[in-house]
């Protein structure tokens, strides 16, 4: 595509310039972050980002037929041999998409809205060993379908070997319509259930009482500000982030 700034650069070609630098950006929000994205919308941005991906191979392939398009006058100028390039355009316009529409976009947006939550989850699977270059104490949750947002890291070596799939994990952190991001979990055992159906009462019961009710937002702060019970298997665990 060439520098984008350079005086002779088209307007096409600035719009398409800064249209793939923003796609980098929300690759790299995507890559960088621990928030699971919600199944409801993974899904059907991944098949807007699929069906982007083939209009935009289409255009490209159709533009580099033509002997005078600048696309054609880039690629002959390229150092490295034309089938290398075309190549890695092929295998990088979808996974550039995928990543930055159906997982970075979400990340932002729940950055923007989300609050304070506590998420119950399922543990489906135990990743591949423990350690890991990308994520030590990897553990799949149920719920989450899609390769890349259907796991957590950072569990401790010692709850990581003795949880079981079916477990289930009490995670702390912040929750949105686009996402959860999980900052610290504890295995939810009989005793901690036993505190959130109390702190669920005792939400009912200062509802009731009060002159004004509370709101979905100000009942999701309540039980989330309150601390989990220790419990003899698992103390509350903070992920690295």
């Amino acid at each position: 595509m060439g520098n984008i700034f350079a005086p002779k650069t088209t307007r096409t070609q600035k719009v398409l310039g800064y249209f793939f630098m923003l796609l980098l950006a929300l690759m790299m929000v995507a890559v960088f972050s621990d928030t699971l994205v919600n199944d409801v919308l993974y899904e059907p941005l991944s098949f807007f980002a699929a069906s982007l991906s083939v209009l935009l191979l289409f255009a490209l392939f159709w533009g580099l037929r033509q002997k005078n398009s600048w696309l054609r006058v880039n690629l002959d100028n390229q150092p490295r041999s034309p089938i290398k390039v075309i190549l890695s355009v092929t295998i990088g316009i979808p996974i550039l998409l995928h990543f930055s529409i159906a997982k970075g976009l979400p990340v932002l947006l729940h950055s923007f809205v989300a609050d304070k939550a506590v998420v119950i989850a399922t543990i489906d699977d135990k990743r591949f060993g423990y350690y890991s270059r990308t994520c030590d104490g990897g553990l799949y949750l149920q719920g989450y379908r899609f390769w890349g947002n259907d796991y957590i890291c950072g569990i401790s070596k010692q709850d990581w070997d003795s949880y079981q799939s079916g477990d289930k994990l009490a995670l702390y952190g912040e929750n949105s319509l686009f996402g959860f991001t999980y900052q610290k979990y504890t295995l939810l055992t009989d005793e901690l259930l036993q505190q959130i159906i109390a702190q669920s009462a005792a939400l009912r019961a200062q509802a009731i009482t009060s002159n004004k009710g509370m709101n979905l937002e100000q009942a999701r702060k309540f039980i989330a500000d309150s601390d989990p019970a220790p419990d003899s298997n698992s103390d509350s665990k903070r992920l690295p982030q």
